[in-house]
C-alpha cells in the first residue's frame, strides 16, 4: 500500500498520541508518606528535623514492619536530617554544630540512636557505621495515645534544653536535648557583673534571677540580688532578694524583704506579687 508523505505523517502522530495516552491517564496523588519540617529554637539553637511520616494502616509496626535489631531510616522516604546551628548535647554526649542523619535500631526493650554524618541517602542506603559521629541507647515506653502516623516533637522545652520524641502506633522513645545557652549566658553575666557599677541594678538583678531560675550558686545570687534591691529597691527586685533569703536560711531577713516588696507592690497596683509575698510569708513564719 502506497501512502503519501502527509498520510505518513498523520499515522506517526496518531502513534505518538496513543503512546503518551498512558502518562496523561496518570492522576496526582498526596505523598504515601508525607514529610514534614519541623523547628525549634532551644536556648539559641535553631534545630530542624526533617522527616517523612510512615502511617500504620492497620499494620504491626515494631518487631513486624520495622523488625527488632535492624537499622531503621526512622521514618520513609530519604533519612531523617537533624540540624543544628549550634553545638548541643544529645542524650549526655556533645555534638557539633551541622547537619546530621538520624537512625534507629529498635529492640524490645532498648533502642539504639544512632547520628551519622552522611546526610544524601534515601532510606538507610549510603549508611556507614564509621561514619557514625554519636551512639548512645535509650528505653521504649508506651505513648499517651495512638498513633497512627510516625511523629518527631520537641516536648518539655526549657530555657536551655528539650526532650525529643519517637513516637508510632503504641511506642515512643525519647532523649535530651540541651544547648549551650546556659555556658553562653553565664559567661555573659560574669563579664556584666565585673564591670557593672553598684547603680546598674538591672544587670545584678537579671544575673541573681537567671541563677535563682536555674539553681547555680545561691549564695552568689544573693550578693548579686542584695546589691539590685539597694541600688533600686523595686518590688520585684525585692521579691527576688526575699526568696533567696529563705533559700538560705535567713527567713527573718527574707520576711521583711518581703513586706517591703509587697509595699512597694501595693503602690505599683501589682496584685500578684503581693498574693505571692503573703504566701511566702506564711510559710516562713512557720519556720523561726
Amino acid at each position: 500500500m502506497n501512502y503519501s508523505s502527509p498520510t505518513r505523517i498523520a499515522f506517526v502522530l496518531i502513534g505518538l498520541l496513543a503512546l503518551m495516552q498512558p502518562i496523561r491517564a496518570q492522576l496526582t496523588m498526596p505523598e504515601v508518606s508525607p514529610s514534614t519540617t519541623v523547628k525549634q529554637k532551644i536556648g539559641f539553637t535553631d534545630l530542624t528535623i526533617t522527616y517523612a511520616r510512615p502511617a500504620t494502616k492497620g499494620r504491626a509496626i515494631f518487631g513486624s514492619l520495622v523488625p527488632y535489631g535492624q537499622l531503621w531510616r526512622t521514618g520513609a522516604g530519604d533519612a531523617t536530617i537533624l540540624t543544628l546551628s549550634d553545638p548541643m548535647v544529645i542524650a549526655g554526649k556533645p555534638l557539633p554544630a551541622g547537619r546530621y542523619s538520624l537512625f534507629t535500631i529498635p529492640e524490645r526493650t532498648e533502642w539504639t540512636v544512632i547520628i551519622n554524618s552522611y546526610t544524601e541517602g534515601h532510606g538507610t542506603a549510603g549508611y556507614e557505621a564509621k561514619n557514625d559521629v554519636l551512639r548512645f541507647t535509650v528505653k521504649p515506653d508506651s505513648s499517651v495515645r495512638f498513633y497512627e502516623s510516625f511523629t518527631i516533637d520537641l516536648q518539655d522545652l526549657v530555657k536551655n534544653g528539650a526532650n525529643l520524641y519517637l513516637t508510632w502506633a503504641n511506642t515512643s522513645v525519647h532523649f535530651s536535648l540541651v544547648s549551650n545557652a546556659d555556658e553562653r549566658i553565664t559567661a555573659e553575666i560574669m563579664k556584666r557583673v565585673t564591670s557593672a557599677t553598684d547603680g546598674e541594678a538591672g544587670v545584678f538583678y537579671q544575673s541573681a534571677l537567671y541563677y535563682f531560675d536555674t539553681g547555680k550558686d545561691t549564695k552568689q545570687a544573693l550578693v548579686w540580688a542584695t546589691k539590685a534591691a539597694t541600688g533600686k529597691p523595686a518590688f520585684n527586685y525585692l521579691h527576688l532578694q526575699a526568696k533567696l533569703l529563705a533559700k538560705t536560711g535567713y527567713y527573718k531577713a527574707a520576711i521583711a524583704a518581703a513586706r517591703k516588696s509587697s509595699e512597694l507592690a501595693v503602690e505599683k497596683k501589682n496584685a500578684e506579687i503581693v498574693t505571692l509575698n503573703s504566701q511566702l510569708i506564711a510559710e516562713w513564719e512557720k519556720k523561726l
